[in-house]
């Protein structure tokens, strides 16, 4: 069968990516200043992969003898495809839409990915069909999946799946450059891959990863993550990885275990991933050092403790966070600590303690985005009245999308801008970068 992977994007000046925010998305639309400016092109330069559900997507239609072609724009002979599958997302919706209008009742149409799983409704008034949850672990459970194309919604059940069964992504034939998916942490190529699916904690209020992957956690087993490992290793001289779980190092026990074989095996790789403050300790952080861990991510949110009360969020003490970014980094271990601005609680004063507060941490990278209630998520429900924009493409999670109660989204764009402006140009987080990245290399 011949597939087109139609994966659009709209035309920005910043990096779009489909992968980040849960699958959702984000356009990473730091600020309109100098400096923030420069930071949107260093990251366009420095970071592009595709989302991991397409990724595999590919690679299972690709095992199965199909021929599929993966593009970011709508080939002129579309009509020769006998299905064309569309990669939804929040921050390309409207470019997604025209395309279907374009390609609607003239070639079989999927959609995937979990904007339109959970946002079923912006696409079900088109002749096509809506694989929920997981599409790749549907295309490997049903090999007549195109007999499934009258159907709009197209359910499945993804509990009693291994995800060891995955086929690795083929990035290289999707044209992907592996030296360009994300080298702000190494240098070199780089893959994401996982460990881990579905997230826990109780910022599923606002957060999208539980919509595309659960609540409950799912692991590969240790041998499958190693043989993954060792095949980007030897067959394309891969020494970099993201890890691209929501909460990586949550289950400590399976942590371990992958850290003490890397270590047994000599692997010798470096990987940064996310987790949470309150998940690492002294033996943890020393263990995952020693494993390869050269970067890691954590949500610091706000400074305000009302702010992260109000949103439901729990995080670490402001002493444990400062304590054990500081063993991080002495571990030689590359920070990034993220911010938001404009939760429904924030105000100047807080939204400027937040950004005093990401200057006092001083950390190697600092992201700073805009709190934003996303359609399918259990807060847009309470705030969908308040909702000032009917374009989809503008929850970015870089500008305000609801009436606050304080800002105007003029006011929260100069604050993002001033957040990244004043961040970036100081003296002292210079000397940190160089000294970090001296650590590292």
């Amino acid at each position: 069968m011949n597939i087109l992977i139609l994966d659009p994007y709209p035309k920005k000046s910043y990096r779009i990516s489909k992968d980040t925010s849960g699958g959702y998305g984000t356009g990473n639309d730091f600020g309109d200043s100098f400096l923030p400016k420069t930071l949107k092109k260093l990251l366009i330069k420095n970071s592009k992969w595709p989302p991991l559900f397409a990724a595999y997507t590919y690679s299972v239609l690709k095992k199965d003898r199909h021929n599929v072609v993966y593009d970011e724009e709508l080939p002129k002979n579309y009509e020769f495809f006998d299905l064309i599958i569309i990669i939804s997302s929040i921050v390309s919706h409207e470019t997604e839409i025209e395309l279907i209008k374009k390609i609607n009742n003239k070639v079989k149409i999927f959609v995937i990915g979990p904007f339109a799983s959970n946002n079923s409704e912006k696409y079900l008034k088109y002749n096509l069909s809506i694989i929920m949850g997981e599409p790749e672990i549907f295309f490997i459970k049903n090999k007549d999946f195109i007999n499934f194309s009258e159907k709009k919604l197209i359910s499945h059940d993804v509990k009693n799946f291994n995800l060891d069964e995955l086929p690795y992504p083929e990035y290289e034939e999707m044209g992907y450059d592996l030296k360009k998916i994300n080298n702000l942490f190494g240098r070199g190529k780089s893959i994401p891959l996982i460990a881990t699916r579905g997230c826990p904690f109780s910022c599923f209020k606002y957060c999208v990863y539980p919509l595309q992957q659960g609540r409950k956690i799912r692991q590969r087993s240790i041998k499958g993550i190693i043989d993954e490992i060792k095949y980007w290793k030897i067959k394309y001289s891969v020494k970099n990885f993201i890890f691209r779980d929501p909460v990586f190092s949550i289950n400590r026990k399976h942590t371990v275990e992958l850290c003490n074989e890397l270590i047994q095996e000599k692997i010798n790789i470096n990987f940064i991933a996310e987790t949470h403050l309150n998940i690492l300790d002294s033996d943890l952080i020393k263990l995952l050092k020693k494993a390869g861990l050269t970067g890691i991510k954590v949500g610091i949110e706000s400074f305000d403790e009302e702010v992260i009360q109000e949103a439901n969020r729990h995080t670490a003490t402001k002493d444990d966070q400062l304590k054990k970014i500081r063993e991080l980094e002495r571990n030689k271990i590359q920070v990034s600590a993220m911010f938001i601005l404009g939760f429904p609680a924030d105000n100047p004063k807080t939204v400027m303690q937040t950004i005093n507060y990401a200057k006092k941490l001083n950390t190697t990278y600092a992201q700073f985005s805009v709190w934003t209630p996303y359609p399918g998520t259990p807060v847009f429900f309470e705030y969908k009245d308040r909702i000032i924009t009917n374009k989809m493409e503008d929850f970015d999670q870089y500008r305000l999308v609801f009436k606050h109660n304080v800002f105007s989204k003029e006011e929260i764009r100069y604050y993002l801008d001033k957040a990244y402006s004043n961040y970036y140009s100081r003296l002292k987080w210079v000397f940190k970068y160089i000294f970090s990245k001296n650590a590292i290399y």
